[in-house]
């Protein structure tokens, strides 16, 4: 059984194609994303897989128009951040129309071969692997032989009936006027990711949907006053807007000064509301602490961010020698972090479900009233 889901994707294809293998296992193939506009669509189709289970067997960009790429490009730039792991890229690029002989949509068919070099992805692995120095074969049909067959997990077996080689020779001619015609040369990747870095309605959505696309470039943000307070014993880390690696080189620095490999303290006021782009997992690998302040009630830009919040919770499984997000089983007591807010709002309030707090194992606290404010005692 194959079962396609045909994702929106306004004037462009979008296919989410799925059929089983062993037991319970699932094998996918996204063939094609989209234009730029509809490419939330695919993201968040992605984004509803459990994360161990984000993978596909191949990704398919079946050409380079604009409503076919756009959402191929956005998706290798969400990739990590989505824990997208993609076993083989099946994509006609300058490399393989070039390939004998020595469009609209080009330039971003440039990009997408700069991604997947970058990134390191299987490259028309299927379709023969390519000798030390040369580039991946093309997919197509040659003039003589059989239709070039593909077997793929689960028992799945794809054959191909197009492009030939006539197709791809006029492909080259018009990749080659409309790359040219942006005053580039064409294969050269470092130019297209510059180029792609330029075109923001080609970046993907990771910093947007999950918080975690970007670091902090704020220049006030990064000269937050930051500062350890103790008192009594008791360590309270207090950090503005502070960047995430801004903060862990003076975290590291203190540490020479201390000693040990964390720095231990009572409770952390998380640095820019919450934001992914300030809390990382550099800064919080440089902590021991299961306390965690968060200001703000996510007016205007939506803090805090939700990877924000599972990335301090999974550092909180780290120190307990815990893999996250379940390791300790669904019966663990909770409490073993906590996160405190001084507004119950739209963004707070999804970490007050009790079913969250038990499967992740914190506890989350609140204040009595709208109005009130939240008093930490330290």
């Amino acid at each position: 059984m194959i079962t396609v889901e045909m994702l929106p994707a306004a004037h462009g294809d979008a296919l989410w194609v799925e059929w089983p293998g062993k037991g319970s296992d699932v094998h996918r193939m996204l063939v094609d994303a989209g234009p730029s506009a509809t490419y939330e669509a695919v993201f968040e189709r992605v984004r509803r897989l459990p994360p161990r289970s984000r993978h596909l067997d191949v990704l398919v960009a079946t050409h380079v128009d604009a409503d076919h790429i756009e959402g191929v490009i956005r998706l290798l730039q969400d990739r990590v951040a989505l824990k997208l792991a993609i076993d083989d890229v099946w994509f006609n690029g300058w490399p393989q129309i070039s390939e004998p002989a020595g469009l609209l949509g080009a330039d971003q068919g440039e990009m997408l071969q700069a991604l997947i070099g970058s990134q390191q992805l299987c490259w028309n692995a299927a379709f023969g692997r390519a000798a030390p120095g040369k580039p991946p074969h093309a997919v197509c049909l040659r003039a003589q032989g059989a239709a070039p067959a593909v077997d793929l997990p689960g028992g799945a077996r794809a054959t191909l009936v197009g492009p030939g080689r006539p197709e791809l020779d006029k492909l080259l001619k018009e990749w080659d006027r409309v790359v040219r015609g942006l005053g580039v040369t064409p294969g050269k990747p470092d130019e297209a990711l510059d180029r792609l870095a330029h075109r923001r309605s080609l970046r993907g959505l990771a910093a947007d949907l999950l918080g975690g696309g970007r670091l902090d470039a704020s220049v006030p943000n990064g000269s937050s006053i930051a500062f350890l307070l103790e008192h009594d014993g008791k360590r309270l880390l207090l950090t503005g807007d502070g960047h995430g690696e801004v903060l862990a080189r003076g975290v590291d620095r203190l540490l020479k000064q201390l000693g040990g490999t964390r720095l231990t303290v009572d409770a952390l006021k998380v640095p820019h509301h919450g934001s992914a782009a300030n809390v990382t997992d550099v800064l919080l690998s440089r902590l021991d602490t299961r306390r965690f302040l968060v200001s703000t009630n996510g007016d205007k830009f939506n803090h805090p961010d939700p990877e924000a919040i599972d990335r301090m919770l999974a550092a909180v499984d780290r120190l307990d020698g815990a893999d996250p997000p379940h390791a300790a089983g669904p019966d663990a007591d909770t409490g073993r972090a906590e996160l405190v807010f001084n507004y119950r709002s739209r963004t707070t309030e999804p970490w007050a479900d009790p079913a969250r707090q038990r499967a992740r194992h914190y506890t989350a606290v609140y204040p009595a009233t709208a109005a009130a404010g939240t008093t930490v005692e330290v």
